[in-house]
This record gives C-alpha cells, sequence and structure tokens, in this order.
C-alpha cells in the first residue's frame, strides 16, 4: 500500500512540475527600458531646406564662421534674435530654439571655405570658442569669468546631437548627446564623449583642460578633458544608493 502511495504521490508531483515548467515558457519575463530610451535610435534625415546669417571672425584667426540651421525658421527673424552685433555665437541667450545643423567656415586669406561637417542630419547645440583670452585689465579682472571675450581662438567645442535617442522624431536637447572639437578652421571635428544624456558640470580648468560630469542612462561619470590632445580620461562616480 504504501508503494502505491508513494507511486501515487510522485506522478502527482512530476505532472506538477511539468505544468510549472510549461507555465514559465508561457510568461517569459520581461525587461522594462526607460522611458526616455530609444533601444536602436534612428538618425534622422537632413532637412532639405537651410539658411546660413551672417559671419563672425574668430578672434586672432583668419577665420569667419556662420551657422548654418533650419531654413523654416528664417521667418523668425534671427537677426533680431541676436543681443547686439559684437554677440558671439557661443552665448546661446539669443540662439534658443534655433535648429543648427551646420557651420560654414572661410579663410579671409586665401577665400577657401569648408563646413564643419559633412552633412546636415544632426543638430548642433551649442558652440563654444577655446582659446587665449584678454589679458586682465581694470574692466576685465577675471578673464576666464568671459571665456568669450577671447584675444585668440584656439579651437572649437561642441555639444550636438546625432540621433533620435528618445523616439519624438526630432533632435532636441532631450536626446543623447556627444561633445566634440574642431580645430579654429572647422577642420578635424574629433568626438570626445558620447552617450550623455545630460551634462551636470562643464568647469575649465586653466586652459587646456576642462572638468565634464554627466549622466549616461542610471550611471554617472566624472571626465578630465585634455583640449590639445583631444582625449578624456573617464570614471564612473559611485551609486547614489
Amino acid at each position: 500500500m504504501s508503494k502505491q502511495l508513494w507511486k501515487f504521490g510522485g506522478s502527482i508531483g512530476i505532472l506538477l512540475l511539468l505544468v510549472a515548467g510549461c507555465s514559465d515558457r508561457q510568461s517569459p519575463q520581461t525587461v522594462s527600458t526607460p522611458a526616455n530610451a530609444n533601444a536602436n535610435p534612428v538618425p534622422l534625415a537632413a532637412p532639405k531646406n537651410v539658411w546660413m546669417t551672417q559671419f563672425e571672425q574668430l578672434n586672432g584667426t583668419p577665420y569667419f564662421h556662420a551657422p548654418i540651421y533650419v531654413a523654416e525658421q528664417e521667418n523668425k527673424s534671427i537677426l533680431k534674435q541676436i543681443k547686439s552685433a559684437s554677440s558671439s555665437y557661443e552665448d546661446r541667450s539669443g540662439w534658443d530654439g534655433i535648429d543648427i545643423r551646420n557651420y560654414m567656415f572661410v579663410h579671409r586669406d586665401n577665400l577657401s571655405g569648408n563646413k564643419l561637417l559633412a552633412d546636415n542630419s544632426s543638430r548642433i547645440l551649442t558652440l563654444e570658442q577655446i582659446g587665449e583670452p584678454l589679458p586682465p585689465s581694470k574692466s576685465n579682472s577675471d578673464p576666464m569669468s568671459q571665456p568669450h571675450k577671447l584675444k585668440t581662438v584656439k579651437a572649437l567645442w561642441y555639444v550636438r546631437t546625432v540621433a533620435d535617442t528618445n523616439g519624438d522624431k526630432q533632435l532636441s536637447e532631450s536626446d543623447r548627446k556627444q561633445i566634440g572639437i574642431s580645430d579654429v578652421s572647422g577642420a578635424n571635428y574629433t568626438k570626445i564623449i558620447e552617450d550623455i544624456d545630460k551634462i551636470l558640470l562643464n568647469s575649465r580648468i586653466g586652459l587646456d583642460r576642462r572638468l565634464v560630469i554627466y549622466t549616461s542612462g542610471s550611471k554617472r561619470f566624472v571626465a578630465n578633458i585634455d583640449l590639445l590632445k583631444r582625449t578624456a580620461t573617464t570614471k564612473e562616480l559611485p551609486k547614489l544608493s
């Protein structure tokens, strides 16, 4: 009798294991994806119509540059958005909302011209001039506090987004970003850091280094950027909890 019960109980146990196994196969576990992440970010097509406004000289160099932006925004009277004729393009307060896609550079002596990027499929969120500041004066006791007032521009710093990473069919600050540097002529653009969700700090360390703290997904990183070598030493910061 005990042997029969053992066999019966064993049969029920095997049956329950088989049912459980089938249930597991029918209900696979799913991994949730953050709302602001796109597993397959796709570069958007470049706008068909773009426009270019007035040029500005890069101090201490023979180069002039001008932004190339989406032409549909021309009716916003971009010239009125610039604070003054002497405003630097790195002062973004006059360019908020303008969809800049590229920059044109012209050499004043040999009349050569070139674009920063081969096409207009990405969006440039920030352009900042890097170089030797004006010497201290009574009106400017701390040259580093006014970095756009440079004696000589040595290079250019960019923040740009190259793909629609949040799936809203447009390029904006909400998408993942990259930091890059080019020559003052716009040539030799070099990517320094990619996959940036948000920049928490961008601090100058002398004339040839930057300290950048940024987030990428759920992680936070600190990077020491050598502006001359165009390299970054990056370390992950400890988790918040």
